[in-house]
C-alpha cells in the first residue's frame, strides 16, 4: 500500500473510505474489497512513477475508483464509475491535501471502468484505468476472476463444453468463459508502456493456467 510519508492526505482519506466501505448497502465480493483498492493503489503509485504522472491524483484515483459498488451481475454494475466519478469530488475536497485535485481524480474515476467503456482523458486517467485492469491478470486476476463467479453463483466451468467450443461464451454462468470475455483482451488495451510491460508478464501467468488446466480437463492428456 502507497506510505503516508508520500501522501500525507491517505491516513484521513483510507480512515473515511474503510468507514464508508462498512456501511455500504451491497456486500462487496472478495475481488472488489479493501485488499483489491490497495492493490491498484499500489499499482498506480507505481505506473505514475515510471510514466511521470501526478502520483497524488492516480493514487487518489485507485483508492476511490470503486466507490460506488454493486454485484456484478446487478443492472446498474456497468454505472458505478460513473456513479463514483460524481462522488469524488466532494471527498478530495474535504480531504485536506486533494482540494486542487478534485475534477482530475474524477476523471480519472469516470473512465476506468472496463464495462463502463470509458476513455482516458489524461495521463493519470490513463494510469489508474491500467492499474485497475492489471488486477485482473495475472495470479490475482485468476483468483478474482473465480471469487466475483462465486458471489453470484456461477460455476467453475461448463461441465460438458468448458471451452464454449458447441455453445455461447456466459461468463454469468461459467467463470472460465470470463478469460475469453475480458481479461485475455486487457494486455492489448493498456495505455501506458509500463501498464503494457507489466500486462504482457501477468498475460503469461493467464496462459500458463489455462494450458494447464486444459490438461487437467482433458481425459486424453493423461494429466
Amino acid at each position: 500500500m502507497p506510505k503516508a510519508e508520500a501522501f500525507p492526505w491517505l491516513p484521513r482519506l483510507l480512515s473515511r473510505l474503510r468507514e464508508h466501505l462498512a456501511g455500504e448497502p451491497f456486500p462487496r465480493d472478495a475481488a472488489h474489497d479493501l485488499g483489491h483498492i490497495l492493490r491498484v493503489a499500489r499499482l498506480a503509485e507505481r505506473l505514475a512513477l515510471q510514466e511521470g504522472a501526478d502520483p497524488d491524483t492516480c493514487v487518489a484515483g485507485a483508492l476511490l475508483h470503486d466507490l460506488v459498488y454493486r454485484p456484478k451481475n446487478h443492472p446498474e454494475s456497468p454505472l458505478t464509475a460513473r456513479m463514483a466519478a460524481e462522488l469524488v469530488p466532494r471527498w478530495c475536497r474535504e480531504t485536506p491535501g486533494l482540494e486542487s485535485r478534485a475534477e482530475a481524480v474524477a476523471s480519472a474515476v469516470a473512465s476506468h471502468s472496463w464495462s463502463g467503456g470509458g476513455t482516458p482523458a489524461s495521463l493519470e486517467a490513463a494510469v489508474v484505468q491500467d492499474a485497475d485492469r492489471l488486477e485482473a491478470l495475472g495470479a490475482v486476476g485468476i483468483a478474482r476472476v473465480f471469487a466475483t463467479g462465486a458471489s453470484f453463483g456461477a460455476g467453475l466451468w461448463h461441465p460438458e463444453d468448458p471451452w464454449a467450443e458447441g455453445r455461447e461464451l456466459d461468463d454469468k454462468a461459467w467463470s472460465l468463459d470470463h478469460f475469453e470475455r475480458k481479461l485475455l483482451r486487457l494486455a492489448e488495451g493498456m495505455r501506458t508502456p509500463a501498464g503494457r510491460r507489466l500486462a504482457e508478464a501477468r498475460h503469461a501467468v493467464l496462459l500458463r493456467y489455462l494450458e494447464d488446466l486444459r490438461a487437467e480437463l482433458d481425459p486424453a492428456s493423461g494429466a
